[in-house]
């Protein structure tokens, strides 16, 4: 029964990602896109937080199965923009520094909520999904900044490529965008085959909690103060809920 109630707490994070995380991530780029001058994505109604503007479905179903996944494409119009390589970077950062920002509001609002009242099981499952949503957006943030086709951070670095990259990049396209996949696809899988044991997003996540986002939290669970009856059925063996 534990171990069905975990898993129901697992998969109401997810869902909240999907509704709330990742629309609130392309409705940012969208914003800064549109504040930039092209008014290509509210055009095509991504200019909102309604998450069915968004969701791509088979990306909306790993979501929730995998926990990873991935909305629809953005489209914007270069011509529009009067500072390319600015604009396209900072349009490029805007979804990854939106799951970042989230991390770190979530992380200290779940904290500050649980802090209330530790020997609650409800406030106990409201910490984990909260918890639980947050880092999994931290993840696709880190995700978002992989310097791979067709995801923000390579598009940020191809800002600031030399020429002779941009012309073999652009002779390969097409087998540099499937490679690609294969590489992403890779990532995901080795993760699921080892069960995070080996994790390059985790390892990447890891280290931006540790350099930058994890000092701007503020409020922490003491352990030593949650009844082990709370440990048991919300966070099982997995305390890294509680840091």
């Amino acid at each position: 029964m534990s171990a069905f109630y975990r898993f129901l707490l697992i998969l109401i994070s997810r869902a909240l990602v999907m509704v709330g995380l990742m629309p609130l991530a392309a409705f940012a780029k969208a914003g800064v896109a549109y504040l930039l001058g092209d008014d290509t994505p509210k055009l095509n109604g991504r200019l909102s937080l309604d998450f069915r503007k968004h969701m791509d479905r088979q990306g909306m179903l790993t979501t929730l199965i995998l926990g990873f996944g991935w909305s629809k494409e953005m489209n914007y119009d270069v011509s529009n923009l009067k500072h390319m390589k600015r604009d396209i970077t900072l349009i490029s950062l805007a979804a990854p520094l939106t799951y970042f920002v989230s991390y770190i509001l979530i992380y200290n609002l779940s904290g500050a909520l649980y802090g209330l009242a530790p020997d609650s099981i409800l406030l106990a499952s409201l910490f984990r999904i909260l918890r639980g949503a947050a880092y999994t957006g931290l993840c696709f943030g880190v995700i978002a900044l992989l310097p791979l086709p067709p995801l923000d951070g390579f598009q940020i670095f191809y800002q600031f490529s030399w020429p002779k990259f941009r012309r073999w990049y652009f002779s390969r396209y097409k087998q540099i965008m499937k490679w690609s996949q294969y590489i992403l696809y890779g990532i995901f899988l080795l993760a699921i085959i080892t069960d995070g044991e080996i994790s390059v997003i985790g390892w990447l996540a890891d280290l931006w909690r540790w350099a930058v986002l994890d000092r701007l939290v503020f409020f922490h669970v003491n352990f030593m103060e949650i009844p082990y009856k709370i440990i048991k059925i919300v966070f099982g063996n997995n305390f890294f809920y509680l840091e």
